[in-house]
């Protein structure tokens, strides 16, 4: 092989290296008195109806359908369900702090003995900055249908927006996986499982 051929060789290897996998962060609370499982009898939010959800709602309510009876989940109409599930997606900018590492070169003035002596010291700097970030949030929560307000299970994800719209099944997925679960952590969005589109 070449030193031409080496080159770029070295150069995608580096690239590929220095990628990093698109993650989202999540957490979900189970209540344990009202476990659930994937035979547990859920309906879903009236989607459907224009007054109630506009179009992203509509379309994250079908993607999560989808999801959840392609997962197994027994998806049922109101009056046969024991819990209601509701959702909520929206995307919000956040300021993001990360800090750059600046190489710094201080030059130096002294004596050895009685002779000057002049140098310089290379070192780096820590310094902060902060970015504007797009995220896109998804909470999910079920309520018993015979009493409303008591909330057995919620989660919620977050990732940033073009990830999120990059692996929008994965992204529904992590968190639906976790239906009956207590959950919190990272998810590799682009190794998370994709049942169906």
């Amino acid at each position: 092989m070449t030193t031409k051929a080496i080159i770029p060789v070295l150069f995608a290897a580096a690239a590929f290296a220095g990628c990093s996998h698109p993650t989202a962060r999540l957490s979900t609370l189970q209540d344990p008195k009202y476990p659930i499982s994937r035979d547990t009898k859920i309906a879903m939010p009236d989607y459907d109806n224009p007054q109630v959800a506009d179009l992203a709602n509509r379309l994250a309510g079908e993607t999560i359908e989808q999801q959840m009876r392609a997962m197994g989940f027994h998806v049922t109409p109101v009056a046969e369900a024991e819990y209601q599930l509701s959702f909520s997606i929206a995307d919000k900018d956040v300021s993001q702090t990360y800090t750059v590492s600046v190489p710094t070169i201080s030059n130096m003035v002294g004596t050895a003995g009685a002779h000057p002596v002049t140098g310089s010291v290379f070192g780096d700097q820590v310094v902060p900055q902060t970015r504007q970030v797009s995220m896109t949030e998804l909470n999910i929560w079920l309520n018993r249908i015979q009493e409303p307000k008591v909330e057995v299970w919620r989660g919620h994800v977050t990732a940033e927006a073009a990830d999120a719209r990059q692996y929008c099944i994965p992204f529904f997925t992590a968190l639906l996986e976790r239906i009956g679960q207590s959950a919190n952590g990272d998810v590799q969005l682009d190794a998370a499982p994709q049942p169906a589109k």
